[in-house]
Order: C-alpha cells, then sequence, then structure tokens
C-alpha cells in the first residue's frame, strides 16, 4: 500500500485536466499544430493555383484570335494595293486583246457579207481593201475599248471575293488625293520642262511614290530657281 500511495503521489499531474497527462497533451499539440501547418500549405498551393489560372486567362485575353491572326494576312497595305493595282492594268490589257480579237473573228465576216467594201469605196473614192483594213482596225478598236469594262468587272468580282473592293476604292481615292495634292503647278511645266509624271501612272510601290515626292519637289525648286 506503500508503494502504490509513493507511485500516486510521485506521478505529476496537469493543473489544467486533472484526467490528461502532460505528456499526451503536447503529442495533442504537435498534431494539431501539425494539421494546422497543413491545412495553411494547402490554402497557399490552392491559392498560388488560382493566380497562376488568373494570369494565364488575363494573358489568353491580350492575346489576338485565332481567326484574326489568320486573316491579318488579307489586311491590304500600301504595297499590296499598289500590286492589286498593277493587276489589275494587266487584266485589262489581257481583257482588251481578248475582246479585240473575238470582235474581229465574229464583225469581221458581217462586214464582208455586207460588201462594206465596195459600197465605202464607191462613197469616198478609195480602194475597197483600205476601206476593209480601215474597217477591221475601227471594230478592233471597238472591241479593244470594250476590253478594260470588262476587265474591270472581273477584277471587282475577285476583289468581293477577298474582301478588298471598298478597301481598294479608299486607297484609290487616297492616292489620287495624295497626287493631286502634292503633284507641281502644270502652269509652270512647258515642252521642254514637263512636270515628272503629273498622274502619277510610273507609280507602282511606297518606294516610286517616294521618288515621285522627290521629283516633284525637285520641280518646284527648279521653277522656284527660274524665277529669281
Amino acid at each position: 500500500m506503500s508503494l502504490v500511495k509513493h507511485f500516486t503521489s510521485s506521478t505529476p499531474r496537469n493543473n489544467g485536466d486533472s484526467s490528461l497527462p502532460e505528456s499526451d497533451m503536447f503529442e495533442k499539440s504537435c498534431i494539431h499544430h501539425a494539421r494546422h501547418s497543413s491545412t495553411h500549405r494547402k490554402v497557399t498551393i490552392q491559392h498560388k493555383r488560382l493566380e497562376t489560372a488568373s494570369i494565364k486567362h488575363k494573358t489568353n485575353d491580350r492575346m489576338p484570335p485565332t481567326s484574326f491572326t489568320n486573316n491579318s494576312g488579307n489586311v491590304l497595305t500600301w504595297d499590296r494595293f499598289f500590286a492589286v493595282r498593277r493587276r489589275k492594268r494587266y487584266i485589262n490589257l489581257a481583257v482588251s486583246i481578248v475582246t479585240a480579237g473575238v470582235t474581229v473573228v465574229v464583225v469581221g465576216p458581217l462586214l464582208a457579207q455586207q460588201d462594206i467594201d465596195t459600197w465605202g469605196a464607191q462613197i469616198s473614192g478609195i480602194d475597197p481593201m483600205f476601206v476593209l483594213g480601215i474597217s477591221t482596225i475601227a471594230v478592233a478598236a471597238g472591241g479593244w475599248l470594250c476590253g478594260p469594262s470588262l476587265g474591270s468587272a472581273m477584277f471587282g468580282v475577285w476583289a468581293a471575293r477577298r474582301g478588298w473592293a471598298k478597301a481598294i476604292q479608299g486607297k484609290e481615292k487616297s492616292f489620287y488625293r495624295r497626287i493631286q495634292k502634292y503633284r507641281a503647278d502644270p502652269s509652270s511645266s512647258s515642252p521642254q520642262n514637263p512636270i515628272p509624271d503629273y498622274y502619277g501612272e510610273k507609280v507602282a510601290s511606297v518606294k516610286d511614290y517616294r521618288r515621285w515626292l522627290k521629283d516633284q519637289r525637285a520641280f518646284k525648286l527648279k521653277k522656284n530657281k527660274n524665277l529669281f
């Protein structure tokens, strides 16, 4: 009995909780601290993931859409405008040649059947062969003049498919407005000193346009020197 009492009296007790030893309280405190640290770490990791997701979302919002990037090649720049303008001239030239040949092939035999050469020779007194040649040239010229209209219509269909119809019209107006604004005064020109490319027909690129501006300035300076 004395040994039991001695052991009981020598065992330390916790003042706050008489039923729980101090070693168990320390173990509980360590477990609670570990759980709290783990929970805090999970919250921090989740918060960082949310921040990363928000940054990616903002970055994706700033990036242009794929369709815009793919369609950016269809933007009508000035260099492309001059290239398209040159293509239009080639189309009109090719169509004019074709229409001139077609009108001669179609209308020529009809004129020969109507004896236009004999009728023209009787009125003008010219040889019938010359009359036939002149009428053929006139028919070819008529077909040639019809070529630019047909070529422009074909070019308009092509430009509409590319979505450049309005852009080409706007660029043409802007280009001719610049030509009219910066070209030299025609009243100061002469057969010996003509204005270089008065209508800007030789301008086929941005580089050519800058050279055209330099030529116009040089002509104006030369005119002012002649005045003094």
